[in-house]
């Protein structure tokens, strides 16, 4: 039974290389270089303010916008009340130099006798009021000298110390 073995491991080594031969060689190729997926790159911090910073400038340039707008409707309203101020000025003067035009003494005289009942007085009903003193006039000094005027300094000086005192 050994040589029997050995036969049939003798044919099995005898058919290997006859395979080993049969089968067509492999022809090697270069495979492509595999993609690379590309990495999602971190932004740089610069990058990563310039969105907000863009976002602050529009929106403080639509309130500017805003402001602007508000400013030139209240410039326009002050003048327009501006001007409705001069006209109705103007209407005021008018009226009372109207009504200064219209106060007549004589209008004044006949309302006064036809409907409050005044009439005018008679030379008998005129009284006059004398005084018994007459009016006395003072003339200042007209030639002030030095000495009067440190005396009245001292006075106002003495005055103003009894006030504080």
């Amino acid at each position: 039974m050994a040589s029997g073995r050995n036969n049939a491991a003798r044919k099995y080594e005898d058919q290997v290389p006859a395979q080993r031969e049969v089968q067509p060689k492999r022809h090697l190729q270069v495979a492509a270089a595999p993609v690379k997926k590309k990495k999602h790159r971190r932004k740089p911090a610069v990058m990563q303010g310039v969105y907000p910073c863009i976002f602050l400038v529009a929106i403080t340039a639509a309130f500017i916008l805003f402001c602007q707008m508000q400013l030139t409707q209240l410039t326009a309203e002050a003048s327009e009340q501006s001007d409705l101020l001069s006209e109705l000025q103007s209407e005021n003067v008018s009226l009372t130099t109207k009504q200064m035009n219209s106060m007549n003494m004589d209008e004044v005289e006949q309302y006064a006798t036809d409907t409050l009942g005044m009439v005018k007085m008679d030379n008998s009903q005129i009284e006059y009021v004398e005084l018994t003193n007459p009016d006395l006039v003072t003339v200042a000094d007209d030639g002030m000298t030095l000495h009067g005027l440190w005396s009245a300094l001292a006075a106002r000086f003495s005055a103003l110390v009894e006030y504080i005192r």
